[in-house]
C-alpha cells in the first residue's frame, strides 16, 4: 500500500476539497437492409485499422494467459483489482500493484489501455449500506467530490504515459452500477476532465457507456448531453448489447438511435465507440454455430454504421461472450474473430453494408490494387448463391479456403469471396 495523502503537493496539481456476474469477478481477482441514418465515419473512405478490433481480458494478471489473437486496445472494467474501491481502500491510500501488472502487460504487448472508472469505495459513498452490483455503497457518487478529485488525480498522476483513454463511468443507466443523478456524474465528469488533461493534455475522455438497447441508451444519452456532458467528451462511448435471444443486425437501429443523439447534441463529429458486447450471457444465444456468426456479423456491420473501435466483452469470462476457456484453449468464437480481422483490417467498405431483396447481407470490400471481396450471410439460413463471376475464392470463418467453381452454400456463418488472395 502506498500513501498518497500529498499527491497534489508532489505533482503540482491542485485537486478538490450485475451482482452475480459481479461476484464471480471478485472471487477470481482475489487470486492473483441498413437504415440511412447518419454515419460519423463515411466507410468508403476509411481504411478499417487495427484499432477497431479490442478485447476486455478480465484475469490478464492472475490466471489468464495473454490471448493468441491481436487485439489493439484493452478495457479496464471487470479486470483484476483495478476499481476505484480497490485501488483506493482507504481516504488518501492507494495499493497499484494489479494497475502496475496490466499496465506492464500492455506496454510488453503494444497494447492500448481503456480505464473505466466506477465502483465508488464504501468508504466514500454517499451511503455506505445501500445495496449495489459489486460492494455496498458502489454505484452512489462519493458523500465528498474531494474523495474522487484526489482518486483521479493520483491514478493519472500515477498512469501518465500508460493511459490514454478514461471512460467516465459503467453503465450509469443501470441502477446495481450508478443509482446517483445524471447531473452528479457530470459534475464528477467536469472535474474528472479538468483534471486528467491537466496531467496529460493528450489524453481522452469518453462519456459513460450507456446500455439497454434502443430505447434506454439514447434516453439516457440524451440526459447526459442535455446536461452538459458533452462539453467534457472526447469519444462517444454506448455497449451494443441487443436483445434475447441475441441478434448481430440489432445493433444497426441501436446505432441508428445513437447518432440521432449525437447529432442532436452537437457530438456527431466525434468518435463513436462500442466500449461493451457480444451476444451477452450464454443462455442469450446457446450455439456455438450462433455464436461464430454473431462474432463477424456484429464487428462487420458495426464498422459499417461508424463505430471506430469495438471492445468484445470478454475474452475470458465464463458466461459472456467467451472466446478462452479455462482448462486452457481457445473456442472457435476466437477464430472467427481472428478471421474477421484478417478480412477487415487494411481493407475499405465501398459502401455500408446493405441487405438485398433476397435477404442477404452484402458488403463489399477493396484494397490498394486490383483487390476486392463481398462478404455475405444469409440470417435466415441456408441458401444456394451464384457469385459474380470476378470472385475465384472464398474464405470461410475457420480459415478454410475453397475455390468457386459455381454456385456455393450461404448460411448464418458470413463468408467472404475474393477476386484473389490478400496481399
Amino acid at each position: 500500500m502506498i500513501d498518497a495523502r500529498n499527491v497534489s503537493q508532489r505533482t503540482g496539481i491542485v485537486f478538490g476539497g450485475s451482482a452475480l456476474l459481479s461476484i464471480a469477478v471478485t472471487l477470481l481477482c482475489l487470486t492473483p437492409g441498413i437504415s440511412s441514418g447518419p454515419r460519423l465515419v463515411p466507410a468508403a473512405t476509411q481504411t478499417i485499422p487495427e484499432t477497431y478490433f479490442c478485447l476486455t481480458v478480465q484475469n490478464a494478471t492472475t490466471t489468464t494467459p495473454w490471448p493468441i489473437v491481436p487485439f489493439a486496445g484493452i478495457r479496464t472494467w471487470d479486470s483484476c483489482g483495478v476499481a476505484w474501491s480497490e485501488l483506493n481502500p482507504y481516504r488518501g491510500v492507494y495499493d497499484w500493484d494489479h494497475l502496475d501488472a496490466l499496465l506492464k502487460l500492455t506496454q510488453s504487448h503494444d497494447v492500448d489501455v481503456l480505464y473505466t472508472f466506477g465502483r465508488t469505495p464504501q468508504w466514500a459513498s454517499e451511503n455506505p449500506n445501500q445495496k449495489c452490483g459489486y460492494d455496498p455503497g458502489a454505484c452512489l457518487p462519493p458523500a465528498k467530490i474531494e474523495d474522487w478529485d484526489d482518486f483521479v488525480g493520483a491514478i493519472a498522476t500515477h498512469a501518465k504515459g500508460r493511459i490514454k483513454y478514461w471512460e467516465m463511468w459503467n453503465e450509469p443507466n443501470q441502477h446495481e452500477y450508478w443509482s446517483g443523478n445524471v447531473a452528479d456524474l457530470v459534475t464528477m465528469a467536469q472535474h474528472a476532465y479538468r483534471i486528467i488533461k491537466s496531467v496529460d493534455p493528450s489524453a481522452q475522455i469518453l462519456s459513460p457507456s450507456a446500455v439497454g438497447g434502443i430505447d434506454d441508451t439514447p434516453d439516457w444519452m440524451s440526459q447526459y448531453f442535455r446536461a452538459g456532458g458533452g462539453a467534457v467528451t472526447d469519444i462517444v462511448a454506448f455497449h451494443g448489447y441487443g436483445k434475447n435471444p441475441a441478434v448481430p443486425e440489432y445493433v444497426v437501429p441501436l446505432i441508428d438511435a445513437v447518432h440521432g443523439v449525437t447529432k442532436e447534441y452537437g457530438q456527431s463529429e466525434k468518435p463513436l465507440w462500442d466500449t461493451e458486447a457480444s451476444w451477452g450471457p450464454v443462455n442469450h444465444l446457446p450455439d456455438l454455430d450462433d455464436q461464430i456468426a454473431f462474432v463477424a456479423r456484429h464487428y462487420i456491420l458495426q464498422w459499417s454504421k461508424g463505430v471506430q473501435r469495438y471492445y468484445w466483452y470478454a475474452w475470458d469470462d465464463e458466461s459472456y461472450g467467451t472466446m478462452w476457456e479455462r482448462q486452457g484453449r481457445i473456442r472457435k468464437t476466437a477464430v472467427a474473430y481472428q478471421q474477421v480481422q484478417d478480412w477487415l483490417v487494411g481493407a475499405k467498405l465501398a459502401a455500408p453494408c446493405e441487405q438485398d431483396f433476397r435477404s442477404r447481407w452484402i458488403c463489399q470490400l477493396n484494397r490498394t490494387g486490383h483487390y476486392n471481396a463481398m462478404v455475405v450471410w444469409n440470417p435466415d439460413g441456408q441458401k444456394q448463391y451464384l457469385p459474380p463471376t470476378r470472385f475465384v475464392q472464398l474464405r470461410d470463418l475457420a480459415g478454410e479456403t475453397i475455390p468457386i467453381h459455381g454456385p456455393v452454400v450461404i448460411g448464418k456463418q458470413p463468408v467472404l469471396l475474393e477476386s484473389e488472395p490478400a496481399r
